[in-house]
């Protein structure tokens, strides 16, 4: 039961949005009628009403009049609201569906900015990289996380390509988180860490082909374990769970 006070419909619609980001509510889904929402939620009916109605806005749910409000698939007609919602997301238990893509799309974008960068590395370029690169041998366990994004986002800034620096930055927020949880297992952290100057090594010297295949092994293996984590993390949830007000 969410508690009593102000932003209630705004925890109420960060609620809905969690559960139809980590694929909890599928779409086709029709969320309980408003009265009861109100009631089980302790929120007024107007609340409601203007939340699910942001909701729609979003792209999130669509009204029917006189049938309800239903979960729709939002990457099929994705409205800016909803990609700022997803870029801004602070959770990693999206939808595993969702998450493999995004993944998809982080390889797919570093894999051609590290070709870039190896293409157009210049001095300057060279020593900024070497820097974030020095960075990761010298923080502490804590700031290892921002380190590591930092490295990341140099690869797409010394690209020379700007729309793929935006698009990398955007999702700022999941990506330090998955970062975070990846390199919170000491294994992970001993197999990748030592990657890194080597690949800067091969992003410094041209070398597209190394550093093409060191870039994949480092998010390969960030892909796969962090698949295998959050589906555990998924699989506990579901387990302790207690019966919920919308699924």
């Amino acid at each position: 039961m969410l508690q009593k006070g102000s932003g209630l419909k705004s925890s109420f619609v960060d609620r809905l949005i969690a559960e139809i980001l980590s694929g909890k509510l599928k779409p086709g889904y029709r969320l309980p009628p408003e009265r009861k929402l109100a009631e089980e939620l302790g929120l007024s009916r107007g609340s409601v009403n203007q939340g699910i109605l942001d909701l729609e806005r979003m792209g999130f749910v669509r009204v029917v009049p006189r049938q309800g409000a239903f979960v729709v698939d939002f990457a099929k007609n994705c409205t800016p609201e909803a990609l700022s919602v997803i870029m801004r997301y602070d959770s990693a238990l999206i939808d595993p569906a969702l998450f493999r893509d995004m993944m998809d799309m982080r390889i797919l974008i570093e894999r051609e900015c590290t070709r870039l960068a190896c293409e157009h590395i210049a001095e300057v370029s060279a020593a900024s990289l070497r820097q974030c690169s020095d960075a990761l041998l010298s923080v502490n366990e804590k700031k290892l996380p921002d380190a590591l994004y930092a490295y990341h986002r140099c690869i797409t800034q010394i690209s020379g390509n700007r729309a793929y620096a935006i698009i990398f930055q955007s999702f700022e927020t999941l990506l330090r988180n998955l970062i975070q949880l990846h390199y919170a297992s000491r294994d992970e952290a001993e197999k990748s860490l030592p990657l890194y100057p080597r690949l800067t090594d091969a992003i410094c010297s041209g070398q597209s082909e190394e550093a093409d295949e060191l870039i994949l092994r480092i998010l390969g293996s960030a892909s796969r374990y962090l698949n295998d984590y959050l589906s555990q993390k998924r699989q506990q949830a579901a387990d302790t769970e207690e019966p919920g007000t919308f699924a």
